[in-house]
C-alpha cells in the first residue's frame, strides 16, 4: 500500500530535496527522487502548483538575528546553496532596497538571493511532440551536459526560474530521463544541451496566454530617475515593477518613445567577442536561458527576467532593463504583439508592438 503525503509535508520534501541537491552536487547528478501520490488540498484542482519556495545564494551571503547587519551574525551560505523562505520584511538596508527575507537561518538580505518556486521532480515526457515544448527548470539549478550523461561534460549550469526550449527526449541505460534543448545564440559551446528531465518543468500553456488582449491603448513607461516600469490601459495601472537600468555612459539605457519589436520567451545573452568581432562594453557576461524577453529597439535592448541579481530600483545592467522572472512573465504576456504558444520569437513592428516609453 502506498502512504498518502500530504501537502506541508510534500513541501518539506521538495524543500529537503532541493537543499540536499544543492549541497550535494554528486548525489543530485544521480539521485532517484521518492514519488508519491498528492492529494489535493481543499480548494485545490490538482497537484501540479504544488512548490516550496527556496531562496538561493547567489554569491556568499550572511544571516542574521533580525533583519540588520548590526544584529548578531547567525550563518552563512556560499553561492548556489539553498534554503527556505518563510517569509518578506522591510528593514533599512540600501537607499533603494529595504526587503530582507526571514529563513530558518535567520533574516539575509534580498539583493544577492534568487527567490525560486522548487517543485517536484517532474515526470519524463517521452514523447515531445514535433515542435518540443517551453520547459523552466524546476529546481534550485541543473546542470547541462554535452551529451544526455554526466560523464560527457558540464557546459551550463541551468538556473531556476530559466526558460529553455526542450526538442527531444531520452532515456539512458539506467532509467534516467533527459531532454535536448535548443541554445540559438552559444558564443562558446553546442547549439544543443542535455538536462535531466525530472528538474524541467512544462510550462502549461495557461501560464502564457495573452493577459487583457483586447483591451486597447497599452503603453509601458518606464521612470529612470525612479527606476520603475508601469503598464498602462489608458489611465488604469494594470501592473508596476521595479527595474535595474543601465549604468550609464556607453551601457545606458536607451530614452524616448520605442515599441515592442521582438519578444522571445528564452533567450542566450551574451556579450563574448567572436574572432574578429567588436570589443564588448563592460564586464563579460553569457547567460544561457534569460527568460521572457521584450526587445524594443533596433539595438537588443529588452525588459527580461534577470536570475543572476535580485536587486531592483538602482542602475547596474548593460543597458537591458532587469526586472524579476515573475514580473518579466506578467509584461510578456501583456503586451503586443500576441503570438502562438509555440513560437522561438515573436516579431512585431512599431505599428503593432506596445509603446515603450522611457524617460
Amino acid at each position: 500500500m502506498i502512504r498518502k503525503m500530504t501537502r506541508r509535508n510534500l513541501l518539506k520534501l521538495i524543500a529537503a530535496s532541493a537543499a540536499a541537491a544543492t549541497l550535494a552536487p554528486a548525489f543530485h547528478a544521480r539521485a532517484s527522487y521518492p514519488r508519491f501520490p498528492v492529494p489535493p488540498d481543499p480548494g485545490e484542482s490538482s497537484d501540479t502548483d504544488v512548490w516550496a519556495f527556496m531562496g538561493r545564494a547567489i554569491h556568499t551571503v550572511a544571516f542574521y538575528a533580525e533583519p540588520s547587519t548590526g544584529s548578531g551574525r547567525l550563518d552563512s551560505r556560499a553561492r548556489d546553496q539553498a534554503f527556505p523562505i518563510l517569509g518578506e520584511v522591510r528593514a533599512p538596508f540600501s537607499a533603494h532596497n529595504d526587503l530582507w527575507y526571514k529563513t530558518p537561518l535567520g533574516y539575509v538580505h534580498s539583493a544577492w538571493v534568487l527567490p525560486v518556486r522548487v517543485y517536484p521532480p517532474q515526470p519524463f515526457i517521452a514523447d515531445v511532440g514535433e515542435w518540443g515544448f517551453w520547459g523552466e527548470v524546476s529546481q534550485i539549478y541543473t546542470d547541462a551536459y554535452a551529451q544526455p550523461s554526466v560523464n560527457s561534460g558540464r557546459i551550463y549550469r541551468f538556473y531556476g526560474s530559466t526558460v529553455y526550449h526542450v526538442i527531444e527526449a531520452h532515456m539512458d541505460e539506467q532509467g534516467t530521463g533527459w531532454y535536448k534543448v535548443y541554445d540559438e545564440f552559444p558564443p562558446t559551446s553546442p547549439r544543443f544541451q542535455w538536462v535531466m528531465a525530472r528538474d524541467v518543468r512544462r510550462i502549461p500553456r495557461r501560464e502564457m496566454s495573452p493577459i487583457n488582449p483586447f483591451v486597447g491603448n497599452k503603453r509601458i513607461e518606464v521612470d529612470l530617475g525612479q527606476q520603475r516600469l508601469t503598464c498602462l490601459e489608458g489611465d488604469h495601472v494594470a501592473f508596476t515593477t521595479l527595474v535595474a537600468s543601465g549604468l550609464g555612459g556607453a551601457t545606458a539605457t536607451p530614452t524616448g518613445e520605442m515599441h515592442v519589436l521582438l519578444k522571445q520567451a528564452s533567450r542566450h545573452m551574451s556579450n563574448y567577442p567572436y574572432p574578429g568581432g567588436p570589443e564588448p562594453l563592460g564586464d563579460l557576461f553569457d547567460l544561457p536561458g534569460v527568460p521572457w524577453n521584450i526587445f524594443f529597439d533596433l539595438s537588443g535592448t529588452a525588459i527580461h527576467g534577470a536570475y543572476w541579481h535580485n536587486d531592483y530600483g538602482v542602475r547596474r545592467s548593460h543597458g537591458c532593463l532587469n526586472v524579476s522572472a515573475d514580473a518579466a512573465r506578467f509584461i510578456y504576456r501583456w503586451c503586443y504583439p500576441i503570438g502562438g504558444f509555440e513560437d522561438d520569437f515573436i516579431q512585431s513592428t512599431r505599428h503593432v508592438g506596445t509603446p515603450v516609453i522611457i524617460f
